[in-house]
């Protein structure tokens, strides 16, 4: 469970900026909230981020995927920890990983020389079972200037320390036992060191944290056109329930494979009043429709994991209703068992509604008069007389009209008759 992430002098981003998923003391939706049953905290089941083009709030998303591609791609470049694979995402979030790569050089603020000299840095604090873990990491021109590891037991209060790093030396904690640690390459992350050369419990269950994290990024057509089925009856029928409640038309699908086993068409079946079927190629299906194939058995796998989901332009080609849906099976406890988490960005306002979201839940990014972004949310915005924002005012409404600072060069609507008069 994601609890707060913290990023620094990553692409528009100069100043320090927290995307928070511990829940604020509102009275709103609290029986939506993810519960940790070893100390009471609650969590966020959804966050939504708002804000213009070119505002940054991709970036929030890109800053949490190029800290979990630094760790992961040296496991995946070395094929190392085989166990890791066999998990149920892991092993194809493995396969997945391979093709795609980090770039050579961090993606540093870049609108001020002082920047380009200063280090990137990420600051995730998560939970796993009962134990919640920080995880510290700064990278200056490719090379670690800073690595930590902290360890928290949620029931005792008890802190170790599983290693720190300088750019000079490290220092590996005694609950990480006795290990002898050569030297590691200033590219490389002692945590993806470790996972390669030792079978250490605790940093396996890290690593396998960061693999289930399901990225999904819906500005590139790759994602629109991945389609995946499950093995699992289960999946398989809660999948086709969803459909149905969605009233999308389908009632199932034929897959047609050469004598290698290679998939050469896909044909969605639907039903008409008279109780006849008939075949569409899949390719003849709206792109909304594709778009749900695509993306349903991810967040499934997700829900029926616990583990966290990220996607980029989710709303993109989806029906508000649809997107509405997608954002209940989160936050409806009886179908949320496990506390995953969903955190995307949107420019749908037809679901920035109290009865939607909580205050908490609603995220702006946008940039200052420097021309960095910055990060905030709902509940913390404060109006020009210091007053909060109430749960009864109409979020879409005051957010078009600018109010929230996030102006999404919308309050401004052309006078088009005037223009259309002039020569």
């Amino acid at each position: 469970m994601l609890c707060q992430f913290t990023f620094e002098n990553f692409k528009s981003f100069r100043d320090e900026a927290t995307l928070d998923l511990c829940a604020e003391k509102i009275k709103e939706h609290e029986e939506s909230l993810i519960i940790d049953p070893f100390d009471g905290e609650g969590f966020l089941p959804v966050i939504s981020i708002y804000g213009p083009n070119g505002g940054g709030k991709s970036n929030v998303l890109e800053a949490f995927i190029y800290l979990s591609y630094t760790v992961l791609m040296p496991i995946v470049a070395l094929k190392a920890n085989e166990s890791l694979q066999d998990e149920a995402l892991g092993k194809g979030r493995m396969r997945y990983l391979k093709n795609y790569s980090i770039p050579e050089q961090e993606k540093h603020y870049l609108f001020d020389q002082e920047s380009r000299n200063l280090p990137v840095k990420f600051d995730v604090l998560f939970r796993i079972g009962t134990t919640e873990y920080r995880y510290q990491l700064s990278l200056l021109h490719v090379a670690i200037v800073e690595e930590n590891l902290y360890s928290k037991d949620i029931v005792s209060g008890d802190i170790e320390i599983l290693f720190e790093r300088d750019s000079i030396d490290f220092y590996i904690g005694d609950i990480l036992g006795d290990i002898k640690v050569g030297n590691i390459k200033s590219s490389i992350p002692i945590l993806s060191h470790l996972c390669i050369n030792y079978d250490l419990k605790a940093i396996n269950k890290i690593v396998s944290w960061f693999l289930n994290c399901q990225i999904l990024d819906y500005d590139n057509p790759f994602h629109d056109k991945r389609i995946v089925f499950s093995n699992d009856k289960r999946k398989e029928d809660m999948f086709w329930k969803i459909f149905e409640e969605m009233d999308i038309g389908i009632k199932g699908i034929r897959i047609e494979k050469d004598t290698n086993g290679e998939i050469t068409g896909l044909y969605t079946t639907h039903s008409l009043e008279d109780g006849s079927h008939f075949e569409l190629p899949i390719e003849e299906e709206s792109s909304g429709t594709r778009k749900l194939f695509a993306l349903l058995p991810f967040l499934l796998d997700c829900l029926h994991a616990g583990s966290l989901v990220i996607a980029d332009e989710m709303d993109a080609k989806l029906h508000p209703k649809l997107l509405r849906y997608i954002i209940e099976l989160f936050t409806n406890p009886d179908i949320n068992t496990k506390g995953a988490q969903l955190i995307f960005t949107s420019h749908d306002m037809s679901t920035m509604k109290p009865y939607v979201f909580r205050r908490d839940e609603i995220w702006f990014s946008t940039l200052n008069k420097t021309n960095a972004s910055k990060l905030y949310s709902l509940v913390e915005f404060r109006k020009e007389n210091g007053a909060k924002v109430r749960p009864d005012e109409i979020y879409d409404k005051q957010y078009i009209e600018g109010r929230y600072g996030a102006d999404p060069y919308l309050k401004n609507i052309l006078d088009w008759g005037r223009y259309n008069s002039e020569p």
